[in-house]
């Protein structure tokens, strides 16, 4: 029998590492069919003289002997392994893991953290999804991106309140060139170098695909705040609840403070982007944009128009 691995699971995906077999499996997207557990399953390897890749990702029923042993057939020449009871042991583990789930609290043994603590104070509440939408052509992505340097940075300026940590920023809409191009304006304008660990991804497909890459980013780079911009390219389909709700249940499962973007529609004039009142639902906090441009300089009002966790603010205004 192999040795007992190193088990741990975190929001959907499930880590295994055998240090003596040199061995690590990752299953995630785990979701149950008719006739089985399935996830996509992934073999890596850190033994000398292989190469690290060995299998994977492919789609793997958990609760099949004929999946494992067709498995154990194709992985035996590879590496000979005992991956019959690698298999065996991963397979339980994951399985009575994803069953049981995120267990109940006895709330009156709980010791919360500090109330309604806030990542930016007053606006972004601690591991809660805020919503910022608006009109395009408001400086609603100038503003995240100084929220993001603020975070970066500890710097409290204009009335916000960060508390530091590491920031990464999912970007639907230009590029690399451009943001670094914003953020050393930011930057110049406040005195400041570009903070380190300011993380930057281009993003093509919907967040719900790319949940498990991001949960990676999330957990390797110690993030604490996750800019998503903009909902319309994160959600592909974003009138529709069946497309927005699980957009933000894979904010909720990356377990930090989100700021998401959004482009108010011609049609919609209410207090939510598009025609899914979960974009007013799910989200904890909502701010309404509005740009007043003027010849010398651009000023921004934020009108809050919900608040799920305490009293709506008063409107707060910004100058670039």
């Amino acid at each position: 029998m192999p040795t007992e691995p190193e088990f741990k699971y975190h929001a959907g995906i499930y880590q295994l590492h055998w240090r003596d077999e040199y061995l690590e499996i990752r299953l995630d997207r785990l979701h149950i069919e008719r006739n089985g557990i399935y996830g996509e399953i992934l073999i890596r390897t850190t033994a000398p003289g292989y190469q690290p890749h060995i299998h994977g990702p492919v789609h793997f029923n958990l609760i099949s002997t004929t999946a494992r042993r067709q498995l154990v057939t194709h992985l035996t020449p590879v590496i000979n392994i005992d991956w019959s009871g690698i298999l065996e042991q991963t397979c339980y583990l994951v399985v009575e893991a994803h069953r049981t789930g995120t267990p109940a609290v006895n709330i009156a043994e709980h010791t919360p953290l500090e109330a309604l603590s806030m990542r930016v104070k007053p606006i972004l509440q601690e591991r809660q999804a805020t919503l910022l939408f608006g009109d395009g052509d408001s400086l609603k992505s100038w503003f995240a991106q100084f929220i993001s340097v603020l975070v970066q940075t500890g710097l409290s300026e204009a009335g916000l309140e960060p508390e530091p940590g590491n920031v990464l920023y999912l970007d639907y809409e230009t590029d690399v060139d451009t943001f670094w191009e914003r953020v050393n304006m930011i930057t110049t304008g406040l005195g400041i170098a570009i903070p380190d660990h300011l993380y930057y991804r281009p993003m093509i497909e919907s967040l719900v695909d790319e949940y498990p890459r991001i949960h990676g980013i999330v957990m390797n780079q110690d993030i604490s705040l996750v800019v998503v911009d903009s909902a319309a390219p994160a959600t592909v389909e974003p009138e529709k609840a069946e497309a927005v709700i699980p957009y933000f249940r894979s904010l909720r499962a990356l377990g930090v403070t989100s700021l998401t973007i959004a482009h108010r529609t011609k049609t919609e004039k209410g207090d939510y982007p598009f025609g899914s009142t979960y974009w007013r639902n799910l989200p904890r906090s909502n701010f309404h944009v509005k740009a007043d441009r003027q010849l010398d300089d651009v000023a921004i009002s934020l009108r809050h128009t919900k608040s799920n966790n305490g009293r709506r603010l008063e409107p707060l205004g910004f100058r670039f």
